[in-house]
């Protein structure tokens, strides 16, 4: 076989050619910071209740966005998300009349909610892009020894002609998140349970 220059500079061309055909995109980082919406109410009698929040994900990539045989990007949460979501569902359980606190409450009464899955994905099938995003969040509530534990879930897939945008992405997470807490918070059992 003949390695003169220009053999080598057309596979060292042609070597390049196959790796930008396969390149990544700059990766996407998702900030989370879904909104809970609930009605005011008085369930919770103003008892006091302690609240954590706590990021139990195996991982933090949610999946990959493109084109496997071109360009894709990979979508993560890498911000630490549990002092926002302590917020957002702090402030639905005042409305709807507890009184909240980070630290464990002298009546025992404590609030576990754990972010196990979130999973977002877009990719290249045919002529379209096929996006599946879903989300788990569990409840876990104790009460003077009683306890409720429940998995809330959500999730959504669609097709399109064209990848999302890295903000369609953001929206697309915080809205199922947004759902899982929201359902979450609308248990009657987990809210009679707390309110005991």
């Amino acid at each position: 076989m003949d390695f003169t220059p220009r053999f080598l500079s057309l596979a060292l061309g042609l070597a390049l050619a196959l790796s930008l055909g396969c390149a990544t995109t700059k990766p996407q980082n998702v900030r989370l910071d879904p909104p809970v919406q609930v009605a005011r109410s008085s369930a919770g009698q103003g008892k006091t209740l302690s609240l954590q929040v706590k990021d139990t994900r195996p991982r933090k990539t949610l999946g990959i966005v493109g084109d496997l045989g071109s360009r894709y990007a990979h979508v993560s949460i890498e911000d630490d998300f549990s002092s926002t979501l302590y917020q957002n569902v702090s402030a639905g359980l005042r409305e709807m009349g507890f009184t909240v606190q980070p630290t464990p409450a002298a009546e025992q009464r404590a609030l576990v909610i754990e972010v196990r899955e979130i999973e977002y994905e877009s990719l290249k099938k045919g002529l379209s892009y096929d996006t599946q995003a879903k989300v788990a969040v569990a409840a876990l509530g104790q009460n003077k020894g009683e306890s409720y534990e429940r998995l809330y879930s959500a999730g959504e897939t669609k097709s399109a002609p064209f990848p999302p945008s890295a903000e369609e992405n953001t929206r697309a997470v915080n809205a199922l998140v947004s759902t899982a807490l929201q359902d979450m918070l609308a248990d009657d059992k987990l809210i009679a349970t707390l309110a005991k």
